[in-house]
Formats: C-alpha cells, structure tokens, sequence
C-alpha cells in the first residue's frame, strides 16, 4: 500500500515555486534575496496576527500555577522548570518542528487540513466535494470528454479496504475533526476575555478606585478589535507586529534584570526540578496552570494559512520563544526575592515598582498586546471555517478574501460579528480574568489531543512510517495530552464546563449540517435525469448526423465508465486523439471545441421530443437563450445528464429556446482570471442547440455572472440577433420525508426520533440552506438594449 506521487508533492506553503524549482537550474541570486526578504516580512507579520495569545500568557501564569499559596524558593524552581520544558516539548517540538512539518495541506492549517489530508489519501472525502489540495482535472477536458470526475481522480486517490477503513474511520476522522475545530472555536471565546481583562486589570493595581472601570473598558477594547478585522489580517498584522516585537522585547529586558539579581533561577533548567515538583504535588492539578503558557499554539497551527510554514516557523524560534523564556524565568527569579508579589508577579516584578514611568509603558504595551492576542483565535476562526466551508461541512457564509498575494487571508462578516457578541457576553458572564482561567486550558488540552491523534494517523496513512517512530511520537505527546486534559477536567466544577459545553454544542451543529448537506447531496445525484430519459429520438440523430458531426474525445475516456450515467451510442467515424503534451492537448481541445459548434451548426437541426405518452413535439424559441444555472459538478461531470430543473421545466412548458446553456462557476486558486480565458463553452453531443458552460472567476473576483459574461457567452456560441435571454434558477425547499411506524414498544422511540429529524431538516437546516444558497446572477447594463433580460426560479421540493 503506498501512496500516490500527489498526497507527497501537493503538500507545501504559499512558495509554489519550489516545486518547479527542485530539480533544475539554480535560481538567480537576487531571485533567492527576494524570497528570504520576503519571508523576513511574512515572519515579521507574523508576530502580530499569531503570537498575541502565547506572548501574553506571562501575565497570568505564575499566579494561576499558585492561586491560593506563596511558593517556597523549591517550588518556584520546580514551576519555572515545568513551564521551560512543557513549553520547549508542546510548543518549540511538537507543533513548531512536526506539525507544522507534517499537518498543513495545500498550505493551509489547523483539524481541517489534518482531515483533509487524509480523506484524500484514503478516498473517504464528502461525497461531490473536491478535497484542497486534490488535484482537479481540467475544465476544458471535461468540457469534451465523457470520462467522470470521480473516475479521474480516482487514479490519483490511494484507497484502502476493509471494515474499518470503509465505515469507521471516515467517521472517526470526521468526528475528531469536528470536535478539534469546535474546541478552537469555544477557546475563540475565552482567548479574548482572558487577555483583555488580565491587561486592563493592570489598572486596579496602580490605581484600586478603577476596578469598576476594568470589565467596561475590556469591553469596550473587545469590540474596537472585531470592527477592526474588515481591514484585513494583512494590514492590521503589519500594524500589530511591532507592537508585539516591541512587547517581546521589553518582557526580555524585564526578565534579564530579574535574572541579574538571582542568576540561581537557571537551575530550573534542569527536568529533575520539574519531576520533584510534580512529584511533591501529589496530582497533575498544577499543570492546569502550566499549560495556560502554551495557549496559542493551536492558532499557530490553524493560522499558518495566511503566512506560510516558514515564517511562523522563524518567528517561533528566533523571536517568541526565547524572549518567551526570558520572561518566565525573571518572573521566577523575583518570587524567590519576594513570594508574596505571586498576587500579581508580572506587573509587581517591573523594574522600579508601580506608578513609574516604565511601570506604565508596560502597562500600554500590556494592553496593546493582549488585544492583539484575540487577534490569533479570530483568525484561526476564520481559517477554519473557511476550510470547513470548502468541504461543506458549514453553511457558505460569504468569504471575504483580504489579500492579492496570500489565498488563506480572509475575513467573514457574519462570523466576526457573531463572534463580536459571543465574546463580550462571556466577558460580562466571567466578569474578572481569575474566573476565566479556571475556566481556561480544558478545551485547549483536548486540542492538543486531538491533533496528536490526527497527525498519526497522517504518519500511518499518508506517509507510511514505521510504528517504531509513530509509535513513540503518539505515546509520548499523548500521555503528555492525558496529564493536561485530567488536570482540566478537576476544573470543570470551576467553569471548564464552558468549552466543554461550547465545543460539544459546535460539534453537534457541524455534525447535523453535515449530515442534512449528506442527504442533500445524494438527492442531488440520484435524482439526476438522463437525456434519453427526457427527449426521444436520439439515437436517430446520431445515426442521421453520423457523416457530418464531429466530436472530439480525450484517449482516457475509454478507460473509465460512470455507473450512474446511461452508457453514450458514439457515431461510427468518431475522432479519438491523445495529446501528448499539455500544450498539444490544450491546443486540441480548443480544435475540439470549434468543430463541435460548427459540426453542430451545418447539420439541420432536428426537432427533438418529450419522452411522453403521447410524445410531445417541442418548439424552438427563435432567438431565445435559456441560461440554466446550475450545480458545475453536474454541469462538467455528468456529460449524459441534464439538469432536474430543466426536465420541470420542459413538463410544463413544451417550448424549447433556440439555445440552452448549462451554466456552472467555478472560483479558482488565482486571484484573478483574465478575460479570455474566462468563458469556456461546448456544444453537446447529439442535442442542437445546448451546451455545457463554465464560467471561471479568481477568488477576489466578484463571483456574478454579469452583462459581460453573457455578451462572451453568445458570442461563443455564435447566437445572433438575440431578443431574449432568460436566467432559469431553481428555488429548492426542503422537507422531510414523513414515516408511518406500526404500534410496538419501540414506536414511542422511533415517533421521538422522527420528529426530531423533521423538526432539524424543516426548522433548522432548510431555512439555513436557502439563506445561503448562492444566486450568482448580478443586475445587467442598464444602458444596454440589446436584448431582453429575465430571471425565471423554477421552484421544486426536495425530500429528505
């Protein structure tokens, strides 16, 4: 069992070049001092959009590891130990060197890209859903071919057999990776509460009168930061990584000066501090409050996206961590001179006391940073929805792509508002930063788990390692993982019941989405209509036309057969070419292309009729086009069907326009498309007058087929003298399918269950569905009297 070439090299960052590069010529010199400068500024960048959460945790953490207590100078020791080698394993090891090595797919991070990882590996994806990263077959082939996309990609899929691979790890997977998202989400609420009240609380120290003041002004901080994130984590992360520089900086400084007055602090280096420490505890109670200076590192993970690999990787290693650990171990230095300042050990340890001028700059760098810190989750949050978008494992909330240059840099409206209120009801129910670190560190430890499981089964699955080295990795980190998750789970009487409780109510939604989006999708491919199911006297066309049409057809085309689609009857002197470049292939289709139309347009139109008892002679619309929007799955991938739209629609009206367009959009990885490559269009075979279109948009593109786009589609096509062009879109509702149980002791069971079902498709999921059903027709030129424009919804049921 061994995967294919692609699951290896379609693993990389936002450095496309590489690949091409590997293998070849040397790059010039000053090609290579462009790409470091450039990564300099993306690590840069970096500090501001990433490391908020984990480069503020020294304002807390000393005081959560003892809450209640003084630390004997032992203690304290054995704390500042623990938190260096917990931080050097979790975050320097784990996440900075494998999982960010291993974990992003198509360079973008986070359970997401883990899953879809290895649903590609494995042929386990959602079903009608193109997996990033899965390498998508070309749309002008598809436009001439008969073969599938399932059966093409098919080939590139490394698929495994058996029980458990086939039922229970696609379900597995799924499953942990709803759950690792839903726990970043509900760490998405508590990340910004914690930060912002821990940094404004800095004021109650300085000056008691304000303490009132504290869950206002948090507020109030909260807000400012959420209506900011429409400018783009681009921008306001080249505006917050200085800050966060300069705040790395000054911890650094802070700390060197602690150390300086107890150089003894560096014995913590040593583990044998950190296992009497534990040992003396008697528990793993205390790694609750260990575990808070690692919070972070699963946005780390999660945002890599809107970076890349590399950058977060530099930043990590030359700038957070060591200033990181310059912090911990002053902060230790100054609770052996003075335990009792553990009430508040970073603010009190500042050189020079409190109400000193550097007292206060640290307190505004404080502020300014721990507002950055929310900025990690909400991008993480966006990154992740973004990606659970794509498989449609979520409703398609509209994504806002921010930047030209880097795809994973987005912003969704909707979510940040949600999360806007989400965050500020939490901070006004948690009230103070110490009743939000009780309540912190149970869903991020479960995270950790999560992921550890995750890239595993990408080191089973996807790059095949030996289990004498996957093995250790899972035992070592996941035993690590347990000890932090039963030191949670002691405080969920203390307010860990709230990720729990949020991750939990996340996982449900996602899970029952992507059930109800299932069943959707099935109906969708079952209720496809054939062609010869719908219109009567094909197979005479063929036969008649058998002399003059021409139609052109990929070699691969024989190699595969759909199931789904009635087998196609070719003419006897059909044209079979194989390309043997894509260049000539490129070249060929486009011959192919040109041939069909003109080859369709010589032969004499024949009247085409309803399958019907009696059958119904359908007439053209003279100089009326029909653009029926449809799914670009079906559009492209189902070359013998049409439709379900369009068959309602032919039963009751029994007219046909001169020319049908099967239209479907497609947004592609650029960020822009050029105009003549845009539009690509095919006539079908043995049916005069329709054609298969695709319409390509770049992802900062306004994805709308407007007046434009229609004017390049007739001219394709060659349609002249059009007076009429009619938009034909289907409005679907959804309801359940309605079950009689006959009277047995289950029935009350089942009866239960069925309205919950039906409750769930028809109150939940349908109203979402349509809110979110995207209608990809803009308003036309309005000085623009060409031809007549109109929009017909076709509305239809679907039962579930």
């Amino acid at each position: 069992m061994s995967p294919s070439p692609s699951a290896w090299t379609r693993v990389r960052g936002h450095s496309h070049s590489s690949d091409s590069e590997a293998g070849g010529a040397a790059p010039p010199k000053a090609s290579l001092t462009a790409r470091a400068l450039a990564t300099g500024i993306l690590a840069l960048q970096s500090l501001g959009a990433i490391y908020g959460d984990i480069g503020t945790s020294p304002l807390y953490v000393y005081t959560s590891i003892f809450p209640s207590s003084i630390p004997t100078e032992r203690q304290t020791l054995g704390a500042a130990s623990c938190i260096f080698w917990g931080f050097t394993i979790i975050v320097l090891a784990k996440y900075g060197v494998i999982v960010l090595l291993l974990g992003p797919n198509n360079g973008e991070g986070g359970q997401v890209a883990l899953y879809a990882k290895l649903a590609r590996t494995l042929h386990v994806g959602p079903r009608g859903v193109t997996l990033p990263g899965e390498l998508e077959p070309d749309d002008k082939l598809l436009l001439t071919n008969t073969a599938t996309h399932d059966s093409q990609i098919s080939r590139v899929r490394h698929r495994v057999s058996g029980w458990f691979h086939e039922t229970a790890l696609p379900k597995v997977l799924m499953g942990l990776c709803f759950f690792g998202c839903s726990l970043v989400f509900s760490d998405g609420l508590l990340t910004p509460t914690t930060s912002v009240l821990s940094a404004i609380g800095g004021i109650a120290v300085a000056a008691p009168s304000l303490t009132d003041a504290v869950l206002p002004i948090s507020c109030g901080v909260l807000i400012a930061l959420f209506m900011a994130q429409q400018f783009g984590s681009g921008k306001l992360s080249t505006v917050f990584a200085p800050i966060v520089l300069l705040w790395l900086l000054a911890i650094s400084v802070v700390g060197i000066i602690n150390i300086t007055k107890h150089p003894a602090i560096f014995r913590a280096l040593s583990p044998s501090f950190a296992i009497e420490f534990l040992r003396d505890q008697g528990n793993v109670d205390i790694l609750g409050g260990v575990m808070l200076s690692m919070t972070g590192v699963e946005a780390m993970f999660a945002d890599v996206g809107h970076f890349g690999r590399l950058p977060v990787q530099l930043s990590l290693s030359c700038v957070v961590y060591p200033a990181l650990m310059l912090a911990y171990l002053g902060q230790g230095a100054y609770i052996i001179l003075d335990p009792a300042s553990i009430s508040n050990a970073f603010f009190l340890s500042i050189p020079g006391g409190i109400n000193t001028p550097q007292y206060w700059f640290i307190f505004v760098l404080a502020t300014l940073a721990t507002v950055i810190a929310s900025q990690a989750l909400i991008l993480g949050v966006f990154s992740i929805l973004r990606q659970l978008i794509h498989i449609d494992c979520f409703p398609a909330f509209r994504v806002r792509h921010t930047s030209h240059h880097v795809f994973g840099q987005v912003y969704i409206p909707v979510v940040n508002y949600m999360l806007m209120i989400g965050v500020v009801l939490t901070t006004v129910g948690f009230q103070n930063s110490a009743n939000v670190t009780a309540a912190y560190g149970l869903g991020i430890s479960l995270d950790f788990f999560v992921t550890t499981t995750l890239v595993t089964l990408v080191l089973v699955y996807v790059y095949e390692v030996p289990w004498y080295l996957y093995m250790p990795f899972f035992l070592v980190f996941a035993a690590l993982d347990m000890c932090f998750i039963v030191a949670g789970v002691r405080k969920v009487p203390d307010g860990a019941w709230f990720p729990l409780t949020v991750a939990i109510a996340f996982t449900c939604f996602i899970t029952f989405w992507r059930w109800a989006r299932s069943l959707k999708v099935d109906n969708e491919y079952d209720s496809r209509v054939r062609v010869g199911t719908v219109f009567d006297g094909l197979d005479k066309t063929v036969e008649r036309n058998a002399e003059t049409l021409v139609l052109g057809r990929s070699s691969t085309s024989r190699l595969f057969k759909d199931p789904d689609i009635e087998p196609a009857t070719y003419p006897l002197n059909e044209i079979v070419y194989a390309p043997p470049s894509h260049r000539m292939a490129e070249d060929s289709v486009a011959r192919s292309r040109t041939d069909g139309i003109q080859a369709q347009r010589s032969v004499e139109p024949l009247p085409l009729r309803l399958r019907s008892d009696p059958h119904i002679q359908l007439t053209r619309l003279a100089q009326v086009v029909a653009l029926v929007h449809t799914n670009v799955a079906q559009t492209l991938h189902s070359p013998n069907t049409v439709p379900r739209i369009l068959a309602h629609l032919l039963n009751v009206f029994p007219g046909l326009p001169e020319h049908v367009i099967l239209l479907g959009n497609r947004v592609t990885d650029k960020p822009f498309v050029a105009d003549d490559s845009r539009v690509d269009v095919h006539a079908m075979r043995n049916m005069p007058g329709f054609y298969r279109c695709v319409v390509r948009f770049g992802f900062m593109d306004s994805v709308h087929i407007n007046h434009s786009h229609v004017r390049e589609i007739l001219g394709r096509i060659d349609a002249k003298a059009v007076k009429s062009v009619c938009h034909v879109i289907e409005s679907e509702r959804v309801y359940a399918r309605r079950r009689a149980y006959d009277g047995n002791w289950r029935r009350i069971l089942r009866v239960a269950g069925e309205y919950v079902r039906t409750f769930g498709i028809e109150q939940v999921f349908s109203p979402l569905d349509r809110v979110f059903e995207q209608k990809y027709v803009a308003e036309v030129d309005a000085d623009d009297k060409s031809f007549e424009v109109r929009r017909l919804y076709v509305g239809s049921v679907v039962r579930l």
